[in-house]
């Protein structure tokens, strides 16, 4: 089930190293084989309609249908 874009909701994982780099999937969607416990962290879920600072949902759509993830950076490393 693909939801209309204004209703997206997505699942973000942190960089454990690097927590201003996230990783945004669509709940919709598989979470990708690179996303693991040891390296990223659930940050928890996001609506396109109150996305965090530094998400997209633009981009974030466009790279959720071409690749199935969406990176960004969340300035100050926190959720």
């Amino acid at each position: 089930m693909h939801w209309p874009a204004a209703y997206a909701a997505y699942n973000v994982f942190r960089r454990r190293q690097y927590p201003a780099l996230r990783c945004a999937v669509r709940q919709d969607r598989p979470v990708p084989g690179f996303i693991h416990g040891v390296i990223w962290e659930y940050g928890g879920t996001v609506m396109e309609e109150r996305p965090p600072e530094g998400f997209q949902p633009g981009d974030a759509q466009a790279a959720t249908e071409s690749a199935g993830y969406y990176l960004f950076r969340a300035p100050g490393g926190r959720a």
